[in-house]
C-alpha cells in the first residue's frame, strides 16, 4: 500500500485495516458479482462497469488509459451529509473495501495480470468544503507506464494505491 502525504493527513492508513466486505456499497457489490473480463483488445475491465461505459475505445492510445476510463467510479456518498465528521473515513473505508475485494477477485481469474486500485479522496470540484472520492482499477501492462506514476506529486487529493499482491485474502 502506497499513499501520498495528503492521504495520510486525511485518513490514518491503519484505520483501513478495519474495513470489511460489509463496507462495499451496493453498486460496487453488483460490480463484484459480475466479475472481471478481458476485452478483445486486452483490457481488463469490471463487466458491470463495461456494460454502462459509452466512450470510444479507439480514442485511447494504451490499455491503461482505457481501463482507467471504464473502471473508474465515484465512491457512493449520497447517504452521507456533506458536513459529516466521519465522511472522509467512510469514503476511504468504502473505497478500500471495494478495491481489496475487486483485486482479490481478479487474482482468482486464471491468467489475470497484476492490477492496482487507485483511491483518491479530496475536495469536490464544485465545492472545496465537500470531500468526495473515487476508485480506479488498472492492470500492469508491459511497456506502459502506471496510471499514476508518482503519487507524491498529487497535491489536490489524497491518493492511495493498493496492488493485487496485497489482496491475497478475502475481506470478512
Amino acid at each position: 500500500m502506497k499513499f501520498n502525504a495528503m492521504f495520510s493527513d486525511l485518513v490514518e492508513p491503519e484505520f483501513l485495516k478495519r474495513a470489511t466486505k460489509g463496507d462495499v456499497p451496493e453498486l460496487f457489490q453488483c460490480a463484484l458479482d459480475a466479475g472481471w473480463e478481458v476485452d478483445p483488445g486486452g483490457a481488463w475491465v469490471l463487466r458491470h462497469f463495461s456494460e454502462s461505459y459509452h466512450g470510444n475505445r479507439s480514442s485511447f492510445t494504451d490499455l491503461t488509459g482505457y481501463e482507467a476510463a471504464v473502471n473508474g467510479r465515484a465512491i457512493p456518498d449520497l447517504d452521507l451529509a456533506d458536513d459529516d465528521p466521519a465522511r472522509v473515513e467512510t469514503l476511504a473505508r468504502r473505497a478500500y473495501a471495494f478495491a481489496c475485494s475487486a483485486l482479490f477477485a481478479l487474482r482468482q481469474v486464471p491468467g489475470a495480470p497484476s492490477g492496482s486500485a487507485y483511491i483518491s479522496i479530496g475536495p469536490a470540484l464544485y465545492d472545496e468544503n465537500v470531500v468526495t472520492g473515487s476508485v480506479t482499477f488498472c492492470m500492469q501492462h508491459e511497456g506502459e507506464a502506471p496510471y499514476l506514476a508518482d503519487i507524491s506529486r498529487m497535491t489536490l487529493s489524497g491518493v492511495l494505491v493498493v496492488d493485487s499482491e496485497e489482496c491475497a485474502d478475502p475481506l470478512h
